[in-house]
């Protein structure tokens, strides 16, 4: 029964890899706003000025490597570089110093609250008619997500007592 459990976890992220990644655009352009990030950058109290990967294309690319089949900054930086094309913006180099560069600044807890924001964002924009009985309805499945336990992540991540 466990298997089956977990073969089928794995069919629907790959369901849902495949929805976010089929317009072969880069993924939550249309989520993720430059207000959302610019508050994400506030609280996180981070400064940046760089003109190819400011934080919120920074997002977009790093969202699109991690939801796409070939996780490597090659193929992100070349989805970047192919988006770019389509909106009729400049080519930007297909080189991934500066893509890791800009992925590194940003902090962790920069990714929490954009979560937490877009989270907010989205519910607030929920239509009258998606509610139940005029109420917002949660829904809680218990699910997880392991990683290895290297002692970096100990240390990052120690256990509960």
């Amino acid at each position: 029964m466990g298997n089956f459990n977990q073969d089928r976890f794995r069919q629907q992220v790959s369901f849902l890899r495949r929805q976010f990644l089929q317009d072969g655009d880069l993924p939550f352009t249309n989520v993720l706003s430059e207000q959302i990030v610019s508050q994400a950058l506030t609280a996180s109290k981070v400064v940046w000025n760089d003109s190819i990967y400011p934080p919120l294309v920074t997002l977009w690319v790093f969202l699109s490597q991690v939801l796409s089949a070939d996780h490597s900054c090659r193929a992100a930086v070349a989805r970047l570089l192919t988006h770019r094309l389509s909106q009729g913006q400049s080519e930007c180099s297909p080189e991934t110093g500066a893509y890791c560069q800009a992925r590194k600044r940003l902090p962790e807890e920069f990714f929490s609250d954009v979560a937490q924001e877009t989270g907010q964002a989205l519910d607030k924009s929920a239509q009258s008619d998606w509610l139940w009985k005029n109420r917002r309805v949660y829904l809680f499945d218990g699910s997880t997500v392991t990683m290895p336990d290297t002692p970096e992540n100990q240390n990052a991540y120690p256990q509960h007592g």
